[in-house]
This record gives C-alpha cells, sequence and structure tokens, in this order.
C-alpha cells in the first residue's frame, strides 16, 4: 500500500508539472462491455457449486479520463462506472439453468500510451491500464432455476479486484480543441473467477 501511494504521488508530482508545456486531453465516453463466459464444468460440486459455469453477457457503463505527455508519449488516469447485466449460470450434472444479476462495479486506472500517428484532423493511439475494479454493494441474493429450485448466490470474496486492459483508440477532431474519440479494449479482471471482455467506447475529447 505505501509503494502504490509512492507512485500515486510521483505520478501527480509528474502530471502538475507538465500541464503548462504538454499536451493534455480530457475526455468523457460511454461504452458497451462484452464480458466473456467463466467457470469451468471441472469446478462443479454437488450441494456447494452446483452452477459453476457463467455465461457470457453485456453492460453498458460510462468513463472519464485525462491525459497529458509530450509527443508521442502520454499518461494519465481514468475513472469508470459500469452497471450490472444478467449471466445464465449452468449446473453441468442436469443442465438446469438459472438466470443472476450480476454487479454495478466502478474502476480506476493508470494510463500509459502512444501516439502512433497524431495531426490537426485525427490521431490513432495504442494505450493500456492498470488499477483496481470495486464490486458495488455486493450482497447474497435467492434466484429460482429454470427447474424451480432455489439456490443462493453468494456475494464474491474479492471485494475488489486486479483490472488491466490494452487498446487502440481514435480521436478525430472538429476544431484544434474538440473532437470525438473511439476505443477498443481488451480487459482482464482477476475475480474470483478471472473474466475477460471486449469494450467498445465512444465519447467527447477536449484537447488543451
Amino acid at each position: 500500500m505505501r509503494l502504490f501511494r509512492a507512485a500515486v504521488f510521483i505520478f501527480l508530482l509528474f502530471l502538475t508539472s507538465s500541464l503548462a508545456i504538454s499536451s493534455n486531453d480530457f475526455y468523457f465516453m460511454g461504452k458497451v462491455n462484452f464480458m466473456g463466459a467463466t467457470g469451468s464444468e471441472d469446478n462443479y460440486i454437488e450441494g456447494e457449486n452446483d452452477f459453476p459455469v457463467a455465461s457470457s453477457f453485456s453492460t453498458l457503463g460510462f468513463g472519464l479520463g485525462f491525459t497529458t505527455g509530450f509527443h508521442p508519449l502520454f499518461f494519465g488516469l481514468e475513472a469508470h462506472y459500469n452497471l450490472g447485466g444478467t449471466t445464465v449460470l449452468t449446473d453441468p450434472s442436469d443442465d438446469d439453468t438459472v438466470k443472476i444479476n450480476t454487479y454495478n462495479y466502478a474502476s480506476g486506472f493508470l494510463i500509459l500510451g502512444v501516439d502512433l500517428v497524431k495531426n490537426q484532423k485525427y490521431s490513432l493511439f495504442i494505450n493500456s491500464g492498470i488499477g483496481l475494479s470495486f464490486a458495488l454493494n455486493p450482497e447474497m441474493k435467492t434466484y429460482v432455476s429454470e427447474y424451480g429450485y432455489e439456490t443462493q448466490i453468494e456475494p464474491p470474496e474479492k471485494k475488489h479486484f486486479l483490472t488491466a486492459f490494452v487498446g487502440l483508440g481514435l480521436n478525430i477532431y472538429f476544431s484544434h480543441s474538440l473532437g470525438i474519440q473511439v476505443n477498443t479494449r481488451y480487459q482482464y479482471m482477476d475475480q474470483d473467477e478471472p473474466q475477460s471482455a471486449f469494450l467498445v467506447a465512444a465519447g467527447i475529447v477536449y484537447t488543451f
């Protein structure tokens, strides 16, 4: 934790010192998260883990970020809020299924990126981020399966978990300072059951 605080302090120090002389972007985006399937039939334990396999699903979210840097490198911070979705759990012993609601979660990232192409009309870049995600208000819930059995879904053991992504982005400028931003990203979340996701995001970018 001390190392993390020191890293954030150094990051903020560099951020403040570079604002006046670097290229800065502030952006707001909406996004769709295509969450991958998780679990395995091998994890089935009767009476303890009856529904070990979860289907893929999609959720909506939004985020905002700030980056600064000297061409071609930039770094920054992002904060995201993600709505929950619906996934289908499967009991491999009899193919019984149950639909459950996933939790909302928030994420914060440290960002590092490289501009591949940058001019007055557009910029093409790759970026990566690492940070933490937090499950919001996790609690035990009771659902009824397709075969009519009640099952209780425990909240995740990890209330916060490491999250990382790599992505490709494009800014298209309407003027010297205003444009739109489009992002595609591959994301990995180190939850109780690790989960990968493909993200598509679009929004407004302000450059100063």
